[in-house]
């Protein structure tokens, strides 16, 4: 049964918008994307801050462990042990192996810390976070003779 025209352009008409409706538009697409630029523009930034937050705290802890450490040799020997650097510290034949199962060799970024050890006393140190952002939220801190822990800034 042959169509006339018109009935032919309707039919093509109502096609079109039944294909039309069954598919997302490039604007509703782009509506899309840009919303999921938006939120992830939000998380992203505090989960970066989050791993920031939670190395600084785990090297903080880390620290504190071999001060610890440094605070009970002291007890047993009347004086704390020399080393000249951290790499010393973490040595195989660190006496503080004695007091800690395992000396951390790096920060939570790779850094190592520093030591400045007499048999007197002790300075342990850590660096500030290397993200410019948040060096005033995670300063570089220290841990002094007999387990002062203080933050510069």
């Amino acid at each position: 049964m042959p169509y006339n025209c018109r009935e032919f352009h309707m039919m093509k008409t109502t096609e079109k918008k039944i294909n039309f409706k069954a598919a997302f538009s490039l604007v509703e697409m782009m509506i899309v994307v840009v919303i999921l630029g938006l939120l992830f523009s939000l998380v992203v930034p505090a989960f970066k801050n989050n791993v920031d937050k939670t190395k600084y705290e785990t090297s903080i802890m880390n620290l504190k462990s071999v001060a610890k450490a440094l605070e009970q040799y002291y007890l047993q020997q009347g004086k704390y042990p020399v080393f000249k650097n951290w790499s010393e510290v973490c040595s195989e034949k660190s006496p503080l192996l004695k007091y800690i199962s395992k000396v951390p060799q790096t920060d939570g970024w790779g850094r190592p810390y520093r030591i400045k050890s007499s048999e007197e006393q002790y300075e342990l140190s850590g660096q500030a976070s290397p993200n410019p952002k948040h060096k005033v939220e995670f300063p570089a801190y220290k841990i002094t003779t007999d387990l002062h822990f203080s933050k510069e800034g």
